[in-house]
């Protein structure tokens, strides 16, 4: 460089600033939302940038594992230490809104809204991402969400005509999200490529249009008959299913009889996601499943629930749901540790180490695994053929989980992968 040449002048300003609203709200759509909002003080040219950002989120983010040892040092009752720099409000497109963090009980929301979501919100032509959490929406007559792809409602207490409003006004919407929404009592959808609807347990009649449909979450109570309504095409297209039957076990046959028909509507899933307190709960029932579905594209099953050492019927349900899936290729179980007896609360009261020893299951090296012996006849021929993967998660070396891993051993000649993630506990427990 020639030290002669003179140099160029540094203009006022800043790079950053010249760049256009989009991408600065594309900048900004990287930052959550309080951080995002404050840009603007940072100068005029700043003041409305926020009106480009595509995603907002207005969702409290899941707290921490909660270590207990620490968590005494601050108060007997449950709570995070307080905020030494609480977030300050800010101003956005004229709105004044505050953002306050809601009182949360073991990282469940459990108050009502602290927090209405500004107006202006709901005409931002630029906006693709909204996840919106235990606040009001009082929505506008007038919504306009042209770009909007992504919505999450959780907690939202607001009429379900006003959310039905909501969702009816984003004409682009692929992926919706309801949670605990338990003013919704109808809903009807169109275009969307995944569908969740969590603990929504007022929401009695769901219309969904299935011709883009390719993801269908559910976690609730057994839904009745008529629960979900397809027009525009078959719900036997949607690749994947998870099912998660969150109350007690099901053992009545009219429940089961309903869970079988549930599951007859996504007979055409590669993916099958299928939770319950119990593993494998109530596919033992011949008389609820008499006409269980055959799975033919299903290519991976993944079933979750305790299984407690006294579970004999664990055989017979898997079978019987493996001879229903022929192309089956991986095979996953997730064994969840059985309730405490002691109450909602009382794990408040124990140290994660006795928390640990409490959800293990006993490991005796002297009990008898009786594994089912009765020939290739009882072994489903998906897994003595097809299965290459298996994965078995918190596996805590109980006897039935002992058996039942052995028994998918013995029989899955093909398998290329085998996976095992052990629960937490003593290293003793942990290496046997």
């Amino acid at each position: 460089m020639d030290l002669d040449e003179p140099q160029m002048a540094v203009s006022g300003g800043d790079g950053l600033s010249k760049l256009s609203d989009g991408v600065l709200g594309h900048i900004l759509s990287f930052l959550p939302a309080k951080e995002a909002a404050r840009a603007e003080v940072l100068s005029s040219r700043w003041r409305h940038t926020f009106a480009a950002v595509h995603t907002v989120s207005l969702v409290e983010p899941d707290g921490p594992v909660v270590d207990y040892e620490e968590l005494g040092r601050y108060s007997p009752r449950w709570g995070p230490p307080p905020d030494p720099n609480p977030p300050l409000p800010f101003t956005n497109v004229g709105i004044q809104v505050e953002l306050r963090e809601p009182q949360k009980k073991e990282n469940y929301y459990d108050g009502p809204p602290v927090h209405t979501v500004p107006r202006g919100l709901f005409s931002c032509a630029a906006l693709r991402s909204l996840l919106i959490g235990p606040c009001l929406l009082a929505p506008p007559a007038a919504i306009s969400l042209p770009s909007l792809e992504t919505l999450l409602l959780a907690h939202v207490s607001d009429p379900g005509s006003d959310v039905q409003r909501l969702i009816s006004g984003c004409p682009r919407l692929a992926d919706l999200t309801l949670e605990a929404c338990d003013t919704v009592t109808a809903l009807s959808v169109a275009g969307l490529r995944r569908l969740a609807l969590r603990c929504c347990h007022h929401l009695d009649t769901v219309a969904v249009d299935a011709s883009e449909l390719q993801a269908f979450e559910y976690r609730g109570a057994v839904p009745n008959n008529s629960y979900l309504v397809a027009h525009g095409g078959s719900l036997k297209t949607v690749a994947y299913c998870k099912i998660d039957i969150c109350c007690e076990e099901v053992t009545s046959s009219s429940e089961l009889a309903k869970l079988n028909a549930f599951l007859h509507l996504f007979a055409g899933a590669k993916h099958l996601h299928l939770e319950s307190a119990r593993l494998g709960s109530g596919l033992d029932n011949t008389n609820a499943f008499a006409t269980l579905p055959v799975f033919p594209t299903l290519r991976h099953l993944e079933l979750r629930g305790c299984l407690p050492d006294d579970n004999t019927a664990i055989f017979a349900a898997l079978t019987r749901l493996l001879e229903r899936a022929p192309n089956l290729e991986a095979l996953s179980l997730v064994f969840h540790p059985e309730p405490l007896d002691d109450g909602n609360d009382a794990r408040l009261t124990y140290y994660k180490e006795e928390i640990y020893d409490r959800h293990l299951l006993r490991y005796n090296r002297h009990s008898v695994l009786a594994v089912p012996t009765g020939g290739g006849a009882m072994v489903p021929s998906c897994l003595r053929s097809h299965v290459r993967e298996i994965n078995l998660v918190h596996y805590q070396g109980g006897t039935a989980q002992r058996t039942l891993a052995m028994f998918l051993l013995r029989n899955a000649p093909a398998i290329h992968e085998l996976r095992g993630v052990l629960a937490k506990g003593p290293c003793g427990s942990r290496t046997r």
